[in-house]
């Protein structure tokens, strides 16, 4: 039981050291594709190291997505309606209140990446980076149905980026 607390606590520390790094590399113009890209890999890989496998149902969806982060604490299922499942992302973010939320869209990649092997679209809706905001608001849906009908944060808010 100890060693597994030990794992868990160099894992959890590890992740926030990587998110600063990367949230910091997501903002500089010559690196932010390549950032990109890399941020997706990470979460496809963190999704095959947590058995992320694709689901049937949003519940489903819902709890695979969950399942690739150290705690269900840090990105509590809030809802479910219908086909949309509604979450938090707790995880204090190296971009909050910074308004660039076009840097949140490229660092999400992460969970875009564990959200298709579960086979859903995921969609950022309120960003820890818009000021005033301490928890990400984000939506997962089936991959096969249309997810146009919500908003994602980074084209309600485009124009008020710092970059």
């Amino acid at each position: 039981m100890r060693t597994r607390s030990l794992l868990r606590a160099v894992e959890t520390a590890a992740f926030n050291a990587g998110l600063v790094v990367l949230a910091a590399l997501v903002r500089r113009a010559p690196l932010r594709r390549p950032t990109q890209c890399l941020v997706g890999w990470l979460g496809t890989a963190a999704a095959r190291v947590h058995g992320v496998r694709r689901q049937t149902t949003s519940a489903g969806i819902g709890r695979a997505w969950q399942s690739a982060f150290g705690s269900p604490a840090l990105v509590p299922i809030t809802r479910i309606d219908g086909d949309t499942v509604w979450a938090e992302v707790r995880v204090h973010c190296p971009l909050r209140g910074s308004g660039d939320t076009a840097a949140c869209y490229r660092l999400m990649a992460f969970d875009r990446a564990i959200a298709e092997r579960a086979g859903a679209s995921f969609v950022v809706v309120r960003s820890q980076a818009e000021p005033g905001v301490s928890v990400c608001e984000v939506a997962l849906r089936p991959a096969q149905l249309p997810i146009t009908d919500i908003i994602p944060a980074h084209v309600r808010c485009a124009g008020s980026a710092v970059t």
